[in-house]
């Protein structure tokens, strides 16, 4: 059962849309407030598969679905039309946090993102049509060029009606306006004014009629300004009146406004985008292939690579091509290279079963998995893939690289770097650098990137594995011996420990969501369990969940319902991403607050990956103290 599927079967158990008030999530629960509370099904919803456990408590229906809950909660509230709240952060309140970058990627995203697979599905056909042109096996003239021409042109085309869509469901305007604002710029009659002898006029105005075709930012803002127009008419609109009043009144003003200033006003500014990045580029091709080439692993890292993506279609649109995105291959095919090469010379069955199949994907076009998966969490196999992007990226520049049409990344760009007008140097450079930056990783990260620890000995032995103090300092060690795998999760807390299923809440008490400890604490310093990185911090900050090196899942979740504090008493340290080693300094916590409100501090420690693991033993202690061995994973 997928993510949207499953959303619909909660929706429908609970009673359904007319039944909920509010519905917001927190690191691991759908939290229900219900208009009614005995409505739901309970014992169906806990049927469903993807479901861990239902709860009520605290006024709210609560369904427990584990580390996806942020995915369900997404199809869900596609489902309820915005009515929810997630409890990571409202909107208000995210929206006044972000700085104005953050704001601008975000609706980047948020805008092209639901485009991204059908335009990819154009650019492939696009380029399809392009090696079968080059090869003379279609023309130009032929019925099945021209069809699969119109299949892969189509959305380019008409962009402005698509964006439209997306770009009105992201700034809260109906997606039917959205789509209507940027029709009325394609329309055909209004497109064949465009370079016409007599002016088109409205109202006795002339018009500035610009081919707005394949345009990419005028729509966006234009569906924006209609969207703050529509909230500022609706308020004044009669109720009974609002229902078709309010958008005929803002297709009225927005559409001519759009014509007369906002699309000339855009596109100029457009060409003169791509005008920059053309300069740019023309400085020193080589440069940019060796910046773009590694760099491009830092910007996608670090989440700044949406804002490059209307740079890149914008490019083609306005220019028939890219040579930005053309110096980009090296890096997706440099992170697979590293991924296979470290997977390859791991010994960690876990670990090289992880690097091998997402170096794979990644040769299909899905690099996050390995980025975030093998070469962050490892760092060498992540300089390696830098290194190697950077010197396909130098051959890409060299030889002129250009992408002719948006394209996925991965093999399945190949047929987006030939130019229509035939195969050139710039094609060849194309493929060049994606082996090169494959090759120089893969040898690089095999050789240098990747670092064993203690005595590793063949595969036929396993390794007892540490991840903790030792000898009086944090560190990792390995010691071969004949057994299974251990790995040790050390304690995150001082004070008081109690078995699961003596707490009082039944997604921890009931195993459900894995095996584990939990803690009172005696003091309000949390330090990091296991060496690894920061997967999940939630905005309420009272959970944390970390993977370690070793593949250990780790969920430290502080208190008990103490999501409703909203951040009140906890001092966050870390940030999702951070790479951390066994007693780093998670967070503080104000323990006397929690308790003041009425919560719980017991503090549940899980593995929830336990399904992993054969056993997941803890220590027989009353007490311990931070850093303290606690629970041993045995595989």
């Amino acid at each position: 059962m997928d993510q949207r599927q499953l959303a619909a079967e909660v929706l429908r158990s609970v009673g359904g849309k007319e039944n909920i008030n509010n519905v917001t999530h927190c690191v691991t629960r759908l939290r229900f407030e219900l208009k009614d509370n005995n409505l739901p099904d309970t014992e169906e919803i806990k049927k469903l598969e993807g479901v861990i456990s239902v709860i009520q408590q605290g006024g709210q229906y609560q369904v427990v679905i584990g580390n996806k809950v942020a995915l369900v909660f997404n199809e869900l509230s596609s489902l309820l039309g915005g009515n929810t709240e997630s409890t990571e952060a409202s909107e208000t309140e995210t929206k006044g946090k972000k700085k104005l970058f953050d704001r601008f990627t975000s609706m980047i995203s948020g805008v092209f993102m639901p485009a991204m697979g059908a335009f990819s599905a154009g650019g492939i056909i696009k380029g399809i049509l392009a090696v079968l042109s080059s090869f003379g096996v279609l023309s130009a003239t032929d019925g099945t060029y021209i069809v699969l021409n119109a299949m892969g042109d189509a959305l380019f085309y008409f962009f402005p009606i698509f964006l439209g869509s997306s770009a009105a469901k992201y700034f809260g305007l109906n997606q039917y306006l959205g789509m209507l604002i940027g029709a009325s710029m394609v329309y055909p009659t209004l497109v064949a004014s465009v370079g016409a002898e007599e002016q088109l006029t409205f109202l006795t105005m002339p018009i500035k009629m610009m081919n707005y075709t394949s345009s990419v930012f005028p729509v966006i803002v234009a569906v924006w300004f209609a969207s703050l127009l529509y909230k500022l008419i609706d308020k004044r609109v009669p109720q009974s009146l609002k229902y078709f009043l309010s958008p005929l009144i803002v297709v009225l003003i927005t559409v001519p406004l759009t014509l007369f200033a906002i699309g000339p006003v855009i596109m100029y500014l457009s060409d003169g985008l791509a005008s920059i990045t053309t300069v740019a580029y023309n400085f020193s091709p080589a440069l940019a292939g060796l910046v773009l080439g590694g760099g491009w692993i830092l910007i996608v890292m670090f989440g700044l690579h949406w804002a490059f993506v209307p740079i890149f279609v914008n490019n083609v649109i306005t220019a028939g091509s890219d040579s930005l995105m053309g110096l980009l291959a090296a890096n997706q095919f440099a992170i697979a290279g590293a991924a296979l090469a470290f997977g390859l010379r791991a010994i960690d069955k876990q670990q090289k079963s992880l690097a091998i199949s997402t170096g794979g994907t990644t040769l299909l076009g899905v690099s996050e998995p390995a980025l975030y998966g093998v070469l962050l969490p490892n760092k060498k196999p992540l300089i390696m893939a830098i290194i190697g992007g950077s010197v396909g990226g130098l051959f890409g520049g060299l030889m002129h690289s250009k992408v002719y049409t948006f394209v996925p990344a991965g093999v399945f760009a190949i047929p987006g770097a030939i130019n229509p007008e035939g195969i050139d140097l710039g094609f060849y450079g194309y493929v060049i650098q994606m082996a090169v930056g494959l090759i120089v990783a893969f040898v690089l990260t095999y050789f240098w990137g990747y670092q064993k620890s203690g005595n590793n000995k063949s595969g036929a032995e396993t390794a007892l594995v540490t991840s903790g103090p030792a000898n009086g300092s944090v560190q990792n060690s390995q010691v071969a011996t004949n057994k299974a795998e251990q790995i040790t999760v050390y304690s995150p807390l001082s004070g008081e420990t109690v078995e699961l299923k003596d707490v009082s809440d039944e997604a921890f008490s009931s195993g459900a969501m894995g095996k584990g400890i939990a803690i009172i604490p005696s003091n309000g310093k949390l330090v990091s369990p296991v060496t690894g990185v920061v997967t999940t911090v939630t905005k309420s900050k009272h959970a944390i969940a970390i993977t370690g090196d070793l593949g250990e899942e780790v969920l430290i979740h502080v208190g008990l319902d103490t999501v409703k504090l909203k951040g009140e008493g906890f001092d966050l340290k870390v940030t999702e991403g951070d790479r951390l080693q066994v007693g780093d300094i998670l967070m503080e916590v104000d323990l006397n607050l929690i308790k003041d409100r009425g919560f719980d501090v017991v503090t549940p420690v899980i593995i929830t990956n336990t399904f992993d693991y054969s056993e997941v033993e803890s220590r027989n202690l009353n007490r311990v103290i931070a850093g303290e061995s606690l629970l041993t994973l045995v595989r």
